[in-house]
């Protein structure tokens, strides 16, 4: 890897870094939501700033290079972070149905004298 890829991978990831905490400073970006993020920046960063281990464990799944194999576990990265996000929205689907309903008895029972 060349060394001005390896910097431009750094350059994105500390971005992104500050992006996100930008994030969470203006109450956009839930801390718990952001740990996800971060551990990925952190990731990347490792992997920008050391990238022969990326190679051996590329070459360890079988994988011919090893660009194939960061997409593959970018891939599989965003479908954790889709079932993450599901489970959430699933979870506040739950919650506003509730509230409503709870909502509606009390004006029913506000309205019924």
């Amino acid at each position: 890897m060349s060394a001005s890829l390896q910097l431009a991978i750094v350059i994105a990831c500390l971005l992104l870094a500050i992006y996100v905490i930008r994030l969470i400073l203006k109450d956009k970006l839930q801390l718990r939501y952001s740990l996800l993020w971060l551990a990925l920046v952190a990731a990347l960063l490792i992997c920008g700033l050391f990238p022969q281990p990326l190679y051996s464990i590329s070459s360890f799944f079988g994988f011919a290079t090893s660009s194939n194999f960061i997409f593959v576990v970018g891939f599989l990265f965003l479908i954790l972070i889709l079932l993450s996000l599901s489970s959430i929205v699933s979870k506040q689907a739950i919650a506003i149905k509730n509230l409503t309903q709870k909502i509606a008895l009390l004006d029913k029972e506000i309205h019924k004298d």
